[in-house]
């Protein structure tokens, strides 16, 4: 097992630098799109390698298991997509109903979050068990940060 998360945290080493910068797409030439969908792929290879593994998951429980977990992937991301409210907005352009409506808008977001999670843990309880459950949440946190971790020493002066 150490074998394989060695493996999954060279797979993360050898992805090209990510650019996180909170820049708008329609500014990005097709060819730098194209790079990001690339990592994009990479970083979602590594996941899924990563949480087969750690779900133990056997062949026939995969088979049912990631139809439904990227469906439930899909959704987070599009909540989390409209959930951005105030992130290109000028605050202080905007009246204060704007931004009441704002947060009332992402109040319900969060809502709609709490219901998809509600709903796909019991999609997902039919297909796993509630131990993996357990761990599928955990190793999701746990990717996120060694991810992150990856691209904070990547950018870091001293990194290499």
């Amino acid at each position: 097992m150490n074998k394989i998360f060695v493996f999954y945290l060279l797979l993360l080493c050898c992805l090209p630098g990510l650019d996180l910068k909170a820049q708008n797409r329609r500014e990005h030439s097709p060819e730098q799109q194209q790079a990001r969908q690339e990592r994009l792929q990479k970083i979602q290879n590594a996941k899924i390698a990563y949480l087969t593994e750690r779900l133990n998951l056997e062949p026939e429980q995969a088979q049912l298991f990631w139809p439904v977990y990227n469906q439930y992937e899909k959704g987070k991301n599009e909540l989390r997509h409209q959930s951005r409210v105030f992130r290109d907005e000028n605050l202080e352009a905007m009246s204060e109903e704007e931004i009441r409506a704002g947060l009332n808008k992402r109040l319900e977001i969060k809502q709609r979050e709490v219901s998809l999670e509600k709903q796909y843990m019991s999609s997902l309880l039919k297909v796993i068990n509630s131990r993996q459950l357990a761990i599928l949440y955990r190793s999701e946190r746990e990717f996120t940060q060694m991810l992150l971790k990856k691209l904070n020493t990547k950018r870091s002066p001293g990194a290499q």
